[in-house]
This record gives C-alpha cells, sequence and structure tokens, in this order.
C-alpha cells in the first residue's frame, strides 16, 4: 500500500467535501499588488489567510458580474426583447 502524501492527509482530516478542494498552490496578491503563487505546504498561515481574501474579492467580482448580466437579461426581458436578439438591438430597444 502506497502511503499517502502530506497533502493528501490534509485532504481526508479535512472530510471530503473541502479536502477535495483543498488546492496544492496558494495564489493571492502581496502587498504591492504583485500576483504570488506559493505551494501550500510551504505557505505560512498568513499566507493562506491572503489567498482567502483574494478569494473572497474574486468571488465578489463574479458576483458582481452576474448580477448585472442578470439585470440586463430582466430589462431585456421586460421589454419584449427575445433570445436571438443582441445586446446593441437590446440597448436600442430599452434606452428609447
Amino acid at each position: 500500500m502506497k502511503t499517502p502524501t502530506l497533502h493528501q492527509s490534509l485532504q481526508v482530516k479535512l472530510g471530503s467535501y473541502a479536502g477535495e478542494h483543498l488546492v496544492t498552490t496558494l495564489r493571492y496578491q502581496d502587498q504591492y499588488g504583485n500576483s504570488v503563487e506559493k505551494p501550500l505546504l510551504d505557505a505560512t498561515l498568513d499566507e493562506v489567510a491572503f489567498s482567502i481574501q483574494t478569494l473572497s474579492a474574486e468571488g465578489s467580482a463574479i458576483h458582481r458580474r452576474r448580477s448585472a448580466l442578470e439585470s440586463l437579461y430582466t430589462l431585456a426581458r421586460d421589454h419584449g426583447c427575445l433570445g436571438q436578439d443582441t445586446v446593441a438591438e437590446i440597448a436600442v430597444e430599452v434606452t428609447k
């Protein structure tokens, strides 16, 4: 039987859901705005926190973009636009 790696052992300790999503490399922005990538096992706990902050900001940005598209979709449907209409056609219709 093969001995699990340290990363695999951490995955097991975290449980099936969290463990399967545990990355091997952290990514975050440093204090100067530079993108940093670091192997998880070499990272400090502070770097884990920085990575959490970066992921939170990315998630918020994704949520805002999705919300804007949902608002556009609802606005277009409320104005009678159809599925094959382009966004340019929709913009003309909804800004009359």
